[in-house]
């Protein structure tokens, strides 16, 4: 029992900020709710309710409506990538990937406590916070570059000192406003008598957005070896909350370049998350 009292002090870090879009949104909403939910090791969780000392019992279903949370994302994002089929730019699908593995590094984040953010170990050279900065803010390169020669530069803010979802509004936004200043790059290597010149472009920014994917990845691994020296034990919620930030990351980015055409099909989908939030939160 004190273990389950200890987690209604020693609560999540909140994930969701108001730079992100009605989707994401509600699904970080939902995430970081699942995320206070305790294991289970048969069909039903015994949970102690906060400040109160009556027990509950959560029926195991709501695992199984998180999972089919998981797999309305990933059909959305299917149905997208087929009526885009043939559509979609080479920049465009570089930044699918980035958008995955952007999500992916936040999904790790979920069920992170603050208390975690700032703690120093002896045998580390940075803190949980550092180390995301570094992870968000990318490469003094990405900072300063020139993405494109035909677009403005993109600047990734360094995430000041903050709550986690702070930082995760701040990245946010700088990592929208690239994805929205370059998603249009003509697509020149596809035409039949592009020239070496103007396909220079894309191979360019194609390059630069692989070489961030890579840096977010690498960095993912090395925050994730952190957690866990830290003494972050991600419990079966938080896992499960992080393959549904994978599948939204898949999802937005089945979208890009196209988020107007498909935008409206995401609102029956955040309708149905937000009432699944509301019943995962009365156990928490």
């Amino acid at each position: 029992m004190k273990a389950l009292t200890h987690r209604c002090v020693d609560r999540p870090s909140r994930i969701a900020n108001n730079a992100m879009k009605p989707l994401a949104r509600t699904v970080a909403s939902f995430c970081g709710t699942l995320a206070r939910v305790p294991d289970s090791d048969g069909p039903f969780i015994r949970l102690s309710e906060c400040g109160m000392g009556s027990d509950q019992i959560m029926p195991s279903e709501l695992y199984e409506q998180a999972i089919q949370i998981r797999r309305h994302l990933a059909h959305l994002g299917a149905r997208i990538d087929r009526a885009r089929d043939g559509t979609v730019t080479t920049t465009q699908l570089a930044l699918q990937h980035l958008q995955l593995e952007y999500r992916n590094l936040q999904g790790l984040m979920i069920g992170v406590p603050e208390r975690l953010l700032d703690l120093h170990l002896e045998t580390e050279r940075r803190t949980v916070r550092q180390l995301l900065q570094v992870a968000l803010a990318g490469p003094r390169t990405h900072a300063t570059m020139q993405i494109s020669v035909m677009s403005t530069p993109i600047c990734f803010h360094r995430a000041s000192p903050g709550t986690l979802s702070t930082i995760f509004e701040r990245s946010e936004l700088a990592h929208r406003s690239l994805v929205e200043s370059i998603r249009d790059t003509p697509d020149r290597m596809r035409e039949p008598n592009h020239t070496r010149g103007s396909s220079l472009d894309a191979l360019i920014v194609n390059a630069r957005l692989n070489n961030l994917r890579e840096h977010l990845r690498n960095h993912g691994v090395e925050l994730s070896l952190l957690l866990k020296a830290a003494g972050h034990r991600r419990t079966v919620p938080m896992r499960l909350a992080h393959r549904i930030f994978l599948a939204l990351g898949e999802t937005e980015g089945a979208m890009i370049g196209a988020e107007s055409r498909f935008e409206s099909m995401c609102q029956p989908l955040i309708d149905l998350i937000a009432v699944r939030t509301n019943e995962v939160g009365r156990y928490c």
